[in-house]
């Protein structure tokens, strides 16, 4: 079992880069998803939302 360690340690590298994605990925939803929810309270209590917002979407 050390020995495949040893072999393909370099691996570690990519596979962190992929963990590293995939937490930037969940961590741009939950902004969007916030700013979502924002706009959501905003239009049912009838108010315009700032232009600032909406450029956070884009």
């Amino acid at each position: 079992m050390d020995n495949l360690f040893w072999h393909f340690w370099w691996l570690l590298f990519p596979m962190g880069f992929m963990a590293l994605g995939v937490f930037r990925s969940w961590l741009d939803y939950r902004s969007r998803r916030d700013v979502a929810d924002v706009l959501r309270e905003l239009a049912a209590a009838g108010r315009e939302p700032p232009a600032a917002l909406i450029n956070r979407l884009r």
